[in-house]
């Protein structure tokens, strides 16, 4: 060794925070002992990491340093302390190279400025990597067969239980109690939304801090640990990454493996309710009803779903909207009330009639307009639009600013882009329609539009209803619907927003 050494640094590393304490000091404790009877001054640099990844935060704190030429040699229990990757311990060595740092283990001194070190540590490179393939292999393998025999493979312990590092199983913590009364809440027919607000107002509290969101607590209400079964492999990895699903068949599944904080009896009760909760009904969900979709609550604008009575007649729900007081502890149900079907298509066939009207004086009042002049206030139309679609963008990117500001929280934030994004795509369609008129004379555009109208009234009554909905959508935006009345009298204030809407006489 021709470079006198003086200042090292000295790098211990572990692979994983569940080797113990131990494996680290040890090598702490050889490489200080070398150091201290050489009589070199050294610094310490100890982290837990993986050997392939490169961006260690203790390595590259080491590493610059070593660029500016601060230490003499890097004192390291293995070549593979730094690296097992042949491509980062190749980036490494030249960063030593350059800086003339030699590398000293136990067993040997490397200087990669030597052809034969250099040649000798790629060689120790291959075959670390392929120790650390194999090492890998191992550890899956016992890990899957730890995951049979029943211990708790997940990184972190479901809220409500702690990990016996002895047992190697999940065991009840203080907050078990609050996952219990969580699940109790959900089977008294509280839903994930109303658990959220009861529990943050009433400061429900757990030692890991957790925040009561609806997704969250959906979440949990899912996991199969609350009673008492362990389940391993429900993701797998694609290129380094958790990302791919697994099939009920790939996963390793067992049964009684802790105490339960749910009975198996209740957490399928809960998820019954879950799917109740969640399914559509098939008519709803395949656009069958000829107004699905498109009935607003004109209260509070929820659109509105519909219901079969016991006497098979058809039902216009009432609406479902919780207004919450400001405490988020009190709510009222919207008072926009629901009717039969049948007295709800008495009003709109006679709105729809109207229309048809309207809309056949107005062709024959424009059959000789100035068709260019036409075209330019669709252009107009179109231009104004576009600028609306900009202030939404640009809202968008205020509510953005405003979450990292941590003046929004992640759900508010959420909500309001969502609602941003729908506003854009609703204004999109209406962009779509006036490109559509503007291709066009005004006269052809209305011509197409009274043709539906006419193949709506025709086929009303012979048409499935999903056909009807898709003629009703390209004519109708939505149907403002409400009844506050208490008496089911068939009363109902209806109002329809026509995609084309046609000005009042005197106004064309």
């Amino acid at each position: 060794m021709d470079r006198e050494i003086n200042n090292v640094a000295v790098y211990v590393r572990k692979s994983r925070e569940e080797e113990t304490e131990d494996a680290i000091d040890r090598q702490k404790s050889v490489l200080i002992d070398i150091c201290k009877k050489s009589n070199w001054e050294y610094e310490l640099f100890k982290e837990v990491g993986s050997s392939q990844d490169i961006d260690r935060l203790e390595l590259q704190n080491m590493l610059e340093k070593v660029k500016l030429f601060q230490y003499d040699a890097i004192v390291v229990a293995d070549l593979d302390r730094l690296s097992r990757s042949t491509v980062h311990f190749g980036m490494i060595k030249e960063t030593l190279t350059g800086a003339g740092c030699h590398v000293i283990t136990p067993n040997k001194v490397y200087d990669f400025s030597i052809q034969e070190d250099d040649l000798f540590s790629d060689l120790q490179s291959v075959l670390a990597k392929n120790e650390y393939s194999t090492i890998k292999k191992r550890l899956k393998r016992g890990v899957k067969q730890s995951a049979k025999d029943g211990n708790w493979m997940g990184k972190k312990a479901p809220v409500g239980f702690k990990y016996n590092r002895a047992t190697k199983k999940l065991q009840q913590s203080e907050d078990a109690p609050i996952i219990r009364r969580m699940f109790e809440e959900y089977m008294s027919g509280l839903s994930t939304i109303e658990i959220s607000h009861k529990f943050t107002i009433e400061n429900v509290t757990t030692s890991v801090g957790m925040i009561w969101s609806p997704s969250g607590i959906s979440r949990m209400l899912n996991n199969e640990a609350y009673h008492g079964t362990s389940v391993y492999g429900k993701t797998t990895e694609k290129n380094g990454k958790r990302a791919i699903k697994t099939e009920l068949s790939e996963r390793i599944i067992v049964d009684n493996t802790h105490e339960p904080i749910v009975s198996q009896e209740e957490w399928d009760l809960v998820q019954k309710i879950k799917l109740d909760k969640n399914s559509k009904p098939v008519a709803l969900g395949a656009n069958k009803r000829k107004f699905s979709g498109l009935i607003k609550c004109g209260l509070c604008n929820r659109t509105h779903s519909f219901q079969t009575s016991r006497y098979k007649r058809k039902r216009i729900t009432s609406c479902q909207t919780r207004h919450y007081s400001n405490d988020l502890q009190n709510y009222t149900n919207c008072k926009n009330k629901g009717m039969n079907i049948v007295d709800f298509e008495n009003v709109f066939y006679t709105l729809f009639e109207n229309y048809m009207d309207k809309l056949c004086k107005y062709a024959e009042k424009i059959r000789h307009e100035n068709k260019d002049k036409i075209k330019k206030d669709y252009k107009n139309g179109i231009s104004s639009l576009a600028q609306h679609i900009k202030r939404i963008n640009n809202d968008t990117k205020r509510v953005q600013q405003g979450y990292i500001a941590q003046i929004f929280s992640e759900e508010e934030a959420s909500n309001q882009i969502k609602n941003n994004h729908l506003q854009i795509e609703d204004i999109n369609n209406k962009i779509e329609e006036l490109r559509l008129i503007e291709s066009d004379s005004k006269v052809d555009y209305v011509s197409r539009t009274l043709d539906k109208m006419e193949l709506f009234m025709e086929g009303v009554d012979t048409l499935p209803e999903k056909e009807v909905n898709k003629i009703l959508r390209e004519l109708i935006t939505e149907i403002r619907y409400k009844r506050t009345n208490d008496f089911d009298d068939g009363f109902a204030s209806i109002d329809v927003i026509w995609k084309y809407e046609v000005p009042e006489e005197g106004k064309y």
